[in-house]
């Protein structure tokens, strides 16, 4: 019980991380619209921009998965994570150049990169030795930090803050909160030791799962990065209504992932992840037809509701059909996953500048449609394979 009680503190402070990280990331993405006419930049730049996130953030997630976690420990990254992405966007407000711009996305990636494997593989190690559904919850982290991030940064927004100070004052918070990680941060004697060769290729069944999360990873950013500049542009909003869409999204979202471990139980985890999935999709796509903002912010809370648990039964689903140790399952299918980061903001830029962000929106409907009903047989040949194994 007492080791339990310990381990269960220990997955608090990782919650931590996941939601000040996406607290941190929500707030800059969501002054999109200010950063493109800070800047004077097109919407392609911006994506191009974006696209350096992916690119490091994958490097970071290989190079720290096979050589720094298992020479300081998952809990000492997530340390150095925090103190590398705590600052970043100050540099873009301070000197105001495109370079810094993707300067700032290229750390954000290598931060990302480093915390993101080590973050899962916590609350895999966690969920194993309490026997516990966590991962569905850890998840509600990045939905406070999106939303509290949406919230406060609309209020900054429409007040006209300043971003420099705005930002400071954010990467102090973020920057004082390593302590949660240093008292009740996951002991190293839990982490699994990685004696896998440095490099290995991922299974088959998990090189699926990776790239349905990268097309996952790849679809999102319209509701991450875009939806302020959505707002604004094509639905005629105020600043003051900037971040609603990520509100609406992980208020959804919040409430999903709290209740999933119920609704696991009582369903199972293909309806509640991509069954639920193809249902927000439509209703998503249904509610912009009207281009009416109400109508739209009740579908964006479906949509999060409906869709939340889809990339934590990702992630469950891999890590119990693989054969390799945690760590190393959970770091290719977030490698993978954050690929999509590579060619999703520059695809989605380029798009938007042709199309219009509204277009964008219905490709993202379909394209999550689409991966939802692969996700659905995948699970379910999964599932098939596993009662035919038994019976043998």
């Amino acid at each position: 019980m007492t080791e339990n009680k310990q381990l269960l503190k220990s997955f608090y402070a990782t919650y931590s991380v996941g939601f000040f990280t996406f607290f941190l990331i929500s707030s800059f993405m969501i002054y999109t619209p200010i950063v493109l006419d800070l800047l004077k930049i097109s919407k392609e730049e911006f994506g191009f921009a974006v696209t350096f996130f992916g690119v490091f953030v994958i490097l970071s997630n290989l190079l720290s998965s096979r050589f720094l976690i298992p020479k300081i420990g998952t809990t000492n990254c997530l340390k150095i994570s925090r103190i590398i992405i705590s600052f970043v966007p100050l540099s873009v407000f301070y000197f105001e150049t495109y370079y810094f711009l993707i300067l700032s996305y290229a750390i954000f990636g290598i931060g990302m990169g480093i915390q993101a494997p080590c973050a899962l593989t916590q609350v895999t190690i966690i969920e194993n030795k309490t026997k516990k559904i966590l991962t569905p919850i850890f998840k509600t982290s990045w939905a406070f930090g999106s939303i509290s991030a949406a919230a406060l940064s609309t209020i900054s927004l429409g007040y006209n803050f300043d971003p420099f100070n705005y930002f400071s004052v954010l990467g102090i918070i973020a920057l004082s909160a390593l302590v949660f990680l240093q008292f009740y941060g996951l002991n190293r004697k839990y982490d699994i030791p990685n004696n896998a060769p440095k490099f290995s290729l991922p299974s088959p069944k998990t090189f699926l799962f990776g790239i349905i999360n990268m097309f996952q990873t790849a679809s999102m950013g319209i509701i991450m990065v875009w939806s302020s500049a959505w707002m604004l542009e094509d639905l005629n909003s105020s600043l003051f209504l900037a971040g609603s869409i990520v509100f609406f999204f992980n208020f959804g979202a919040i409430i999903s992932n709290i209740i999933a471990p119920s609704l696991i139980k009582v369903l199972n985890e293909i309806f509640v992840g991509p069954l639920f999935s193809v249902l927000g999709s439509v209703i998503l796509f249904l509610s912009t037809l009207t281009m009416n903002v109400y109508i739209i912010f009740f579908g964006v809370a479906l949509f999060g509701f409906l869709s939340s648990n889809f990339m934590p039964i990702i992630i469950r689903e891999s890590v119990r059909t693989s054969h390799k140790p945690i760590p190393i399952t959970i770091s290719h299918v977030t490698s993978l996953g954050q690929s999509g980061f590579v060619f999703g903001p520059a695809i989605i830029g380029y798009s938007a500048s042709v199309n219009g962000l509204t277009f964008n929106v219905y490709a993202f409907c379909i394209l999550f449609f689409i991966i939802s009903i692969l996700m659905t047989f995948l699970m379910n040949q999964n599932k098939v394979a596993g009662v035919v194994e038994k019976s043998q």
